[in-house]
């Protein structure tokens, strides 16, 4: 009889008129198939995989929201980190162009100086100064 009742619980309409069969006939215990030990150990080992499964799901979501978070920290430090690289690019071209602009004024400065009255007073004293000196020295030896 059990042999027949497992082979009619292999067919999908069976089995409910399994449950609500007998095993020795009208007087004996309801039967209850079960589970059998093989079938609550593939259960037991399917939920333990299933919450193990569910843990590394949960790592792997923290571990991208870490991630996530790593990436934003990232992208305001490259967003600062060339705002600071643009103020150092921006302060070299102004230091070029001030350095352009006072070697200009260098020159202009240099030309002004040597055209200026003051030299050419300098120059003109120091000629007079050198003749001078020549036309005493010219009167000393002729006895004048």
């Amino acid at each position: 009889e059990f042999l027949q009742k497992m082979q009619k619980q292999k067919g999908p309409d069976n089995t409910r008129d399994l449950l609500d069969m007998n095993l020795g006939g009208g007087d004996a215990e309801p039967f209850d198939p079960g589970f059998s030990d093989a079938q609550l150990q593939r259960t037991e080992t399917s939920a333990v995989l299933a919450q193990e499964r569910d843990q590394e799901v949960t790592q792997i979501v923290q571990s991208v929201n870490d991630l996530a978070q790593v990436m934003k920290d990232l992208s305001v430090l490259v967003i600062d980190q060339g705002t600071v690289l643009d103020c150092i690019d921006y302060n070299c071209e102004k230091v070029r162009t001030d350095i352009e602009q006072g070697l200009q004024e260098v020159i202009k400065a240099e030309e002004s100086q040597k055209k200026s009255r003051m030299v050419m007073c300098i120059m003109l004293l120091a000629v007079m100064v050198v003749f001078m000196t020549i036309v005493v020295i010219i009167k000393k030896l002729a006895g004048f």
